[in-house]
């Protein structure tokens, strides 16, 4: 038996079996939201539904007596809930996830709960402050347990053991269903720096060791925080968090130990975040989940400040389509995989879902067809996060008949009594 070690290296070991396969650790996802993923595989997928057919899927949850409908999935939707429902609460969320589509009951509640710059009421869509707004009045999840249960059971059927995930939206940690069937490191998302310390206060972090926050939010939404605007829009996005209260959370996390997790889509976005570390100048490793589009001079500094980029290979397929309306010719600075590769970034490889369904070997085709060695795109996905999250890998593995290094094939899983 070949095994990869923490090295990156596969060894030989004599074994009772003594065969010539290959084994590595499961795979890590870096960032999804596990309970998330959980309530789509729940619910029907509204990516390639036409209006009439979302409209019969509410009306059928209406009939069963639900107090609320929350669909999740679509990409282009305009869509009146109102002839549906006045009165019970429908939001339809954007596959991004940081835009939705509501009814006026909605509306009308978060009207005087929210700064209404977060609301187009003509259109009836609210986006990224408005949308946490709405969890925490109306919740997100229908069943939480099932919800889990349904994604640990995908997730372990295609070789994943371990995640790290972002699901304290509406709930408290008392609601959530973990167990050890999952290995999970939970990010607790904060949208100021005043639920920090009240997170702290009320112990979270003898718990996680993770923070998470929005810096913007996604091209899909036009909410990525550019530094021109979009091409097709006279806007540049929408900035979630400034500077000053920015350096109040890098500062608290190093002061405590705790991980940060910077969601930022857009080149302002992280060229906030940069400013913010050439200041303080932090000593421990924190990360950018996305990073969508980078100019050399960023990719410079994120070396300098030793960030972690947590980076979505199928993303490099899934926003092809938009890019060109979106960003015109910037779109040459996006998901720069390679460029990053060879500057010697760490990345982490996760899949963001719901948004994209978990697939680490599609994640890992793609990041070879652009370049990247395998032995580099399989230790990153193996052992590589364990120095963040610090979970034992050594109890279940991925057996490949062949070498992964040299040719990528389908593993199966097992555990000691298989090696």
């Amino acid at each position: 038996m070949y095994y990869l070690t923490k090295n990156g290296n596969f060894i030989f070991k004599n074994t009772k079996h003594n065969v010539k396969k290959y084994i590595t650790p499961l795979i890590t996802d870096t960032h999804m939201h596990i309970l998330g993923f959980g309530e789509k595989l729940l619910n029907p997928d509204l990516e390639k539904l036409n209006t009439e057919q979302i409209q019969k899927i509410i009306i059928d949850k209406l009939n069963k007596g639900e107090d609320k409908v929350i669909l999740r999935g679509w990409s282009n939707l305009k869509m009146d809930l109102d002839p549906i429902s006045k009165n019970i609460p429908i939001i339809l969320i954007r596959r991004c996830g940081h835009i939705a589509i509501v009814n006026s009951i909605i509306l009308e509640k978060l009207s005087k709960e929210i700064d209404n710059k977060y609301i187009d009421f003509k259109n009836k869509i609210i986006k990224e402050k408005a949308l946490e707004k709405f969890y925490e009045i109306y919740g997100y999840f229908s069943d939480i347990k099932g919800a889990y249960k349904k994604a640990t059971k995908y997730l372990q059927s295609k070789g994943y053991g371990y995640v790290h995930s972002d699901d304290l939206h509406g709930i408290k940690k008392e609601n959530l269903p973990f167990n050890n069937e999952m290995k999970i490191l939970e990010k607790v998302a904060i949208n100021n720096f005043d639920e920090l310390r009240n997170y702290y206060n009320l112990k979270y972090f003898e718990k996680f060791k993770s923070v998470k926050l929005y810096m913007d939010g996604s091209f899909g939404g036009r909410t990525a925080f550019l530094r021109e605007k979009y091409n097709d829009s006279k806007e540049n996005g929408s900035i979630l968090w400034h500077k000053e209260e920015l350096k109040k959370v890098i500062e608290f996390c190093e002061n405590h130990n705790l991980h940060l997790c910077m969601h930022a889509i857009g080149d302002k976005a992280v060229d906030i975040i940069l400013e913010s570390f050439n200041d303080l100048k932090p000593n421990n490793f924190h990360r950018i989940i996305h990073a969508s589009i980078l100019h050399d001079e960023q990719i410079k500094m994120i070396k300098k400040h030793k960030l972690i980029l947590d980076m979505q290979p199928q993303f490099f397929d899934s926003d092809k389509e938009i890019l060109e309306s979106r960003l015109g010719k910037r779109k040459k600075l996006t998901y720069r995989f390679k460029d990053l590769y060879n500057e010697k970034i760490p990345m982490f490889f996760s899949s963001d879902a719901p948004v994209e369904m978990p697939d680490w070997i599609r994640d890992a085709r793609i990041l070879n067809n652009l370049g990247l060695p395998l032995n580099y795109i399989i230790y990153n996905l193996t052992y590589f996060p364990e120095f963040i999250d610090g979970f034992d890998r050594e109890k279940q593995f991925l057996i490949f008949k062949e070498n992964p290094f040299e040719k990528l094939t389908i593993p199966y899983i097992g555990g000691k009594n298989d090696i």
